[in-house]
């Protein structure tokens, strides 16, 4: 896909093609790449080279910015980090997510890629909570249920949210090459370095960021379900504030220890609650469709740092929770933006 093809956003040959091969990580030799992954309390860029051989693309450069240092400005902070970088081209993949972005995967009769470029608009406003002609729609064949079925990965994203993050790349003086989502980064960014660590054949990757956790649950390197839940840190540290009467410093700081008090432990265990339960949601639902629940639930992101959170997520779930990170040098924090990288 071309900077140009991306930056049209009214023509609707280059709104269908802005999230073409979604799954899949490329593989063929290309120039440095830039991932940037715009949070709702942070920026974060990684900065990777050209692959050599099988080996892996190697860390050029990182940052990360918080928006607390430009409350205003959005857009200049996202300059800001670029420019601390000093890098010489703008050419970038950003990424979408949260509420106007909607990912199923369905079953689907087989058909060849042109037919079902035809049936997605059909088959997906089974699921919409808005009208398909609003939303930007692409699909991804998974794999095979039979001869006369296939499992397809449906992808929607609400244009004018596509539209906003276009704008904001070029207010902070940004080409957009490649805009993916979320959690599809986070898939991608999985598949490149943290397949090695799996001992099961079925698998969860969950990624807790300052707003939004984002899942994805694996059957051998295939994502058989991807998801946004509203859930995040921030909302961690209001209820614990709120419950415990204490200032939300005094959480931050506790978060970050390698223990926490009792008092704290036990109101976290609490707190995680509700992500709990949306995540046994998504388990279930994987299971029914798939036969097998996932095995190993492998958390990154800004939260999985924290010692109690990670204490608090293994007393609720029955599956072996590990803490993942990109490598070589890649926070978890920077697991999306990594995984961007991966795809421009």
């Amino acid at each position: 896909m071309t900077t140009a093809s991306v930056l049209a956003p009214t023509r609707p040959s280059a709104l269908q093609s802005l999230f073409k091969r979604l799954v899949t990580v490329q593989t063929k030799e290309v120039p440095a790449t830039i991932g940037v992954d715009v949070g709702s309390s942070a920026v974060k860029i990684v900065v990777l080279g050209r692959r050599k051989g099988n080996g892996a693309r190697p860390l050029i450069a990182q940052e990360q910015i918080l928006l607390s240092e430009h409350p205003e400005d959005l857009a200049g902070a996202i300059r800001a980090a670029i420019e601390r970088l000093h890098l010489s081209t703008r050419s970038v993949a950003l990424s979408v997510s949260g509420s106007s972005v909607i990912m199923r995967v369905v079953e689907m009769p087989m058909m060849n890629p042109a037919d079902l470029k035809k049936a997605l608009p059909f088959e997906a406003q089974r699921y919409l909570p808005f009208p398909v002609q609003d939303v930007v729609l692409d699909g991804e064949i998974l794999s095979a249920i039979d001869a006369k079925k296939s499992w397809v990965l449906v992808v929607a994203c609400k244009k004018d949210l596509i539209e906003q993050r276009l704008d904001l790349a070029k207010r902070a003086g940004l080409e957009v090459e490649v805009l993916d989502v979320d959690a599809l980064a986070l898939a991608n960014a999985f598949l490149e370095t943290g397949t090695a660590q799996r001992k099961a054949p079925t698998s969860a990757v969950v990624n807790v960021g300052a707003q939004l956790t984002s899942v994805v649950v694996f059957k051998g390197t295939t994502p058989y379900l991807v998801r946004d839940i509203p859930w995040g840190s921030e909302r961690v540290v209001r209820e614990l504030a709120q419950q415990l009467g204490c200032e939300a410093s005094r959480i931050k700081q506790a978060l970050k220890s390698p223990e926490a008090p009792a008092e704290i432990q036990e109101a976290l265990k609490a707190a995680c609650e509700s992500v709990v339960v949306e995540l046994q949601l998504s388990f279930d639902y994987f299971e029914n469709q798939l036969g097998q629940p996932p095995e190993e639930v492998f958390v990154t992101g800004g939260l999985s740092q924290s010692a109690p959170f990670m204490a608090a997520l293994k007393q609720h779930l029955t599956q072996n929770v590990v803490l993942w990170e990109p490598g070589a040098g890649i926070p978890g924090s920077c697991a999306v933006a990594f995984g961007l990288a991966l795809r421009v």
